[in-house]
C-alpha cells in the first residue's frame, strides 16, 4: 500500500469512527474513567479498603473501556431508543428515486433512527408542503389555500434533487394540531413548508415559512401582500426561495420547470382550483360540478392544458363510478388528447390520456401513456394508481401488484392503493402479503376517517379490508355507514356489494349490484374481473347483469 493509499485509509477509518460516535465515546469514557479512579484512590485509605482495590477498579475501567468502544461501534442511541448503527452500504435510503414520496409507515421505520452525519445534507433536501391555513374568514375559500399548497408542491416535485412528500401524505395533517418533529418523523423529511392564505376580493396575502425539522428553526420566511393576479409570481418566488435555502443547484431545464405556469389568467386558475376541490370528493354529482368549473376555466384560458386534463379525469371516473356511457368515454378521450396537444410535457395530461384509452379498451396505447407519465414525473401518484387499476380490470394481477406497490411507495398515506394491493395479493395466493396490506389499509382508512367520518369511499374500502383480516362486525358496520352516507351513488352500492359477497351475504350483494347497474354503473370489464365478486360468478343474477351490459 502506497503512502497516499495509507493516508486515505487512515482518513476513511477516522471518518467512520466519528460517524459511529466512537471518538466521542472514547473522550467521554476517558474523563469518566479517570474521575472514578481518582475518587477511589482518594477515599480508599479513609475507608480502610485493601491495597488492591485501586488496581481492581483500574482493571475494570479498562475492560469497560473496550466494551464501550465495541458498543459505540455497533449501536446508536436516539430519542426513540437504541438502534444498530447502519453500515455504509446501508446508509442510503431504500428509495432514492427523485420526486417520490417518503417511505415512512404510520408505526415508524428505520427513518426514525438518527441519520449518519454524512447524509444530513441529503436528508435536509427532503420536504413536505403542508396545507396552507385558510385565514380568509370564509370556509368557501378553503379550495384556494389548498390549491396554493398543491401548486407549490407540484413545482418542487419537478426537481430531481429534492425528495417531496406526496399531496396525500402532507394533507393527512390538514385540520390537525401537530408539532413539526411529529410531521418530520411521520413523513421522513428534513424540512417542512407551512403557511397561511388570506384572500379578499382581488387581493391575496400569503405567509410562508420553511422549517428545519432537526432544529425546529426557521430557514426562511416571507409575507407576500399582492394583487390576486400576482399569485403565480408568488408561487414561483416561494419555490425559488426554498431552492436557495436548501442550496439546491438547478439546471437550466429545472429552473424553467419551476418558473412554468399552466396559465397566467387568475380567473381561470381560480375556476381550476374550485373544480379540483370538487373532483377530490370522488362522487358522481361532484364530478359533474368539477367538469362545469374546469370548462369555465377553459373559457377564460382556452390553452389551459391542466383544465382539459381535469375534464378528462372527471369523465373517466364518471364512466367508472356511475355513468358508463359512450359519451363519457368519448369526452375523456377528446379532453385528454387536447391536453397533450397543448402541453406534451405534462405528466398529468399523459396519465389522463392513458385512463381514457383504457376505458376504450385500447390497453396497449394506454400502457405507453402511463409509462410516459411516470417517466415525466415518477412521483405522480395518479399515473401509478390508474395504471394499476387498468391492469386489475384486465385481470393482469402480477403487473397490477407491482404497480399498486409503486403507488403505495409514492404515496404511503393513501388508503386506496393498499386495499387493491391486498386484493391482488390474495388473488395471486400471496396470502401473507395480502394480510399485511389489508392491515395497513385498515389503519390508513381509520386515520382518514378521523378527519372525514362520513367519507363513503373510505368506509366501503375500509370495510373490505376489515373483512379480509377477520373483523366482520366492523366490516358490516362500515358498509352500512357507507350506504347511509350516500346510498344514491352507484359506486357505493357496487363496493358494498363486494363486501357483502365476501361476508357471505349473497342475496344482499346481488340486490346492491342490481341497484348499482340501475343507477348507471356499467363498467362491465371491472364487474367481470373483480376478484371480490368471484363467489358470485355462477349466480344467474350476476350473469344477467353482465348480459345487460353487453
Amino acid at each position: 500500500m502506497g503512502p497516499q493509499n495509507q493516508k486515505n485509509a487512515v482518513a476513511t477509518m477516522w471518518a467512520e469512527l466519528k460517524r459511529r460516535r466512537v471518538v466521542r465515546v472514547v473522550f467521554l469514557y476517558a474523563i469518566a474513567g479517570w474521575f472514578v479512579i481518582e475518587v477511589v484512590s482518594t477515599v480508599s485509605p479513609n475507608l480502610d479498603l485493601p491495597d488492591w482495590t485501586v488496581k481492581l477498579v483500574t482493571v475494570l475501567v479498562g475492560l469497560g473501556f473496550v466494551i464501550a468502544i465495541l458498543l459505540a461501534w455497533a449501536f446508536d442511541i436516539g430519542p426513540d431508543g437504541v438502534h444498530r448503527t447502519p453500515r455504509l452500504a446501508d446508509d442510503d435510503p431504500a428509495d432514492t428515486s427523485p420526486q417520490t414520496a417518503d417511505n415512512a409507515s404510520l408505526e415508524g421505520t428505520a427513518a426514525d433512527a438518527p441519520l449518519p452525519d454524512s447524509h444530513e445534507a441529503d436528508h435536509r433536501k427532503s420536504i413536505a408542503v403542508l396545507p396552507f391555513v385558510n385565514m380568509s374568514g370564509d370556509a368557501d375559500n378553503e379550495y384556494f389555500s389548498d390549491g396554493i399548497s398543491e401548486e407549490i408542491l407540484n413545482l418542487l416535485v419537478k426537481l430531481p434533487k429534492l425528495r417531496v412528500s406526496s399531496r396525500t401524505s402532507s394533507f393527512a395533517f390538514k385540520g390537525k394540531e401537530f408539532d413539526i418533529p411529529v410531521v418530520a418523523k411521520r413523513l421522513n423529511v428534513g424540512t417542512v413548508l407551512e403557511g397561511s392564505v388570506r384572500k379578499a376580493g382581488d387581493r391575496v396575502r400569503i405567509t410562508a415559512q420553511l422549517i428545519d425539522t432537526r432544529s425546529d428553526s426557521h430557514l426562511w420566511s416571507e409575507i407576500y401582500d399582492r394583487e390576486l393576479k400576482d399569485v403565480f409570481e408568488i408561487q414561483d418566488d416561494i419555490a425559488q426561495s426554498i431552492v436557495d435555502a436548501l442550496e439546491v443547484t438547478l439546471t437550466p431545464k429545472e429552473r424553467r420547470a419551476i418558473q412554468y405556469v399552466a396559465t397566467s389568467n387568475a380567473q381561470a386558475y381560480d375556476y381550476y382550483l374550485r373544480g379540483r376541490k370538487f373532483f377530490y370528493s370522488m362522487t358522481k354529482r361532484n364530478f359533474h360540478h368539477a367538469v362545469r368549473l374546469y370548462n369555465q376555466a377553459i373559457e377564460q384560458d382556452p390553452n389551459y392544458a391542466l383544465a382539459y386534463a381535469g375534464i378528462a379525469d372527471a369523465h373517466s371516473l364518471l364512466y367508472q363510478y356511475g355513468e358508463s356511457t359512450p359519451e363519457n368515454a368519448r369526452m375523456a378521450n377528446e379532453a385528454s388528447s387536447k391536453a397533450i396537444e397543448l402541453d406534451s410535457d405534462s405528466s398529468e395530461a399523459h396519465a389522463s390520456y392513458g385512463m381514457a384509452l383504457s376505458l376504450n379498451k385500447r390497453h396497449d396505447e394506454a400502457e405507453k401513456e402511463f409509462e410516459t407519465a411516470i417517466m415525466l414525473n415518477p412521483g405522480l401518484f395518479e399515473a401509478h394508481y390508474f395504471y394499476a387499476r387498468d391492469c386489475l380490470a384486465q385481470g393482469k394481477f402480477e403487473k397490477a401488484a407491482r404497480l399498486f406497490s409503486d403507488a403505495v411507495r409514492v404515496n404511503p398515506e393513501d388508503y386506496q392503493s393498499p386495499v387493491f394491493l391486498s386484493q391482488v395479493y390474495f388473488e395471486l395466493g400471496r396470502n401473507r402479503e395480502g394480510m399485511e396490506s389489508a392491515l395497513c389499509a385498515a389503519k390508513a382508512v381509520e386515520k382518514h376517517l378521523e378527519l372525514h367520518p362520513d367519507d363513503a369511499r373510505a368506509l366501503y374500502l375500509g370495510a373490505y379490508s376489515h373483512t379480509k383480516v377477520g373483523n366482520e362486525d366492523i366490516a358490516r358496520d362500515w358498509a352500512k355507514r357507507a350506504l347511509d352516507a350516500d346510498r344514491n351513488e352507484p359506486a357505493v352500492a357496487y363496493n358494498v356489494a363486494c363486501c357483502y359477497t365476501m361476508l357471505g351475504d349473497t342475496e344482499e350483494a346481488l340486490d346492491l349490484l342490481e341497484l348499482a347497474v340501475d343507477m348507471g354503473f356499467g363498467y362491465k370489464q371491472w364487474l367481470k374481473n373483480d376478484p371480490s365478486l368471484k363467489p358470485l360468478q355462477d349466480e344467474p343474477r350476476l350473469k344477467a347483469l353482465l348480459e345487460r351490459l353487453s
